[in-house]
């Protein structure tokens, strides 16, 4: 019989595995489905449909409560951050570097939200260990910028806007740690509101942008089909709710912690199934972001 405390550790652990293998793969799966659709369409799309299902789901569970105005409002504006920036700028991103580069770059959130929580929340002045860290971290994202430079490619573009990505994250994650008490909605409708908002907002961006007028439905791939549906139940859906619910119920850096594994699932699989190159440099910076997070994370604080 699990005592309370062990079931807790049960459901810290299996949300975390979830959280690694979901958004682990994301940047692949992102990679495969720009083959066919516009970035924010792939955002806006898969967000639209997975915050629907939650919704559905969530009624199906016997919840009948519906959002309040001011409910409607805060998630708006959380998730313009959280979806619209964060997931929308990321595969926007993506069309610029490579998967496991964009992985790489989001490994650093760990860094900006010990250094969000010390200027702007009122947490502890990082150590010095933890400063070493920060150190080590930019230095690993200047050497993929100057990595992806070198090739040629409009690729700094492409760094800035997975860098907005990581700083929408950042941003959208302290605000939901300090305001989550402040709704009455389960997780699951709560989450579920948050990504419809978001997708409604990217597939706006879509519009305005132009991509739905060069998008043709006779050039999408069964591949960019398969990657997007993966990222609506596994990315989407499970990743979410996994992590609101860690956020709620564990320390931030417990939360944040599928940041060390991400980086190496991305430049993996980006190897393995997209053909992309792995060199010395990206396996320094690699070798590098990981070891800040870690410098980063592990002292106690907050």
């Amino acid at each position: 019989m699990l005592t309370q405390r062990n079931k807790h550790i049960v459901e810290v652990l299996g949300c975390l595995f979830l959280v690694y293998m979901s958004w682990g793969t994301c940047f692949i799966s992102n990679k495969f489905a720009i083959e066919s659709f516009p970035a924010f369409m792939v955002c806006g799309l898969r967000m639209t449909m997975a915050g629907g299902l939650m919704f559905l789901w969530s009624g199906l569970r016997g919840e009948r409560a519906w959002p309040t105005r001011r409910e409607v409002a805060s998630n708006f504006g959380l998730a313009v951050f959280m979806v619209l920036v964060a997931s929308g700028f990321l595969v926007k991103g993506q069309e610029y570097v490579a998967s496991g580069t964009a992985a790489m770059i989001l490994g650093a959130v760990p860094i900006w939200m010990v250094l969000g929580g010390w200027l702007f929340c009122g947490d502890p002045r990082p150590s010095l260990v933890q400063f070493a860290g920060l150190i080590l971290g930019f230095s690993g994202l200047m050497l993929i910028s100057l990595k992806q430079s070198s090739s040629g490619s409009n690729s700094w573009f492409g760094v800035v806007l997975v860098l907005l990505a990581a700083l929408g994250w950042v941003v959208g994650s302290f605000y939901s740690k300090r305001h989550a008490d402040e709704t009455k909605l389960s997780l699951i409708r709560q989450s579920g509101l948050l990504m419809f908002l978001g997708g409604l907002q990217s597939l706006a961006a879509s519009f305005l942008l132009g991509e739905f007028a060069t998008f043709s439905w006779d050039s999408v791939s069964l591949l960019s089909v398969g990657a997007l549906l993966y990222l609506v139940f596994f990315g989407a859906i499970v990743g979410y709710t996994c992590y609101f619910w860690l956020l709620r119920h564990t320390r931030t850096v417990v939360a944040i912690s599928y940041e060390y594994v991400n980086p190496v699932i991305g430049v993996f699989l980006g190897w393995l199934l997209a053909g992309e190159q792995v060199d010395g440099v990206i396996a320094t910076a690699c070798c590098l972001t990981v070891l800040s997070v870690f410098l980063v994370v592990y002292p106690k604080h907050g």
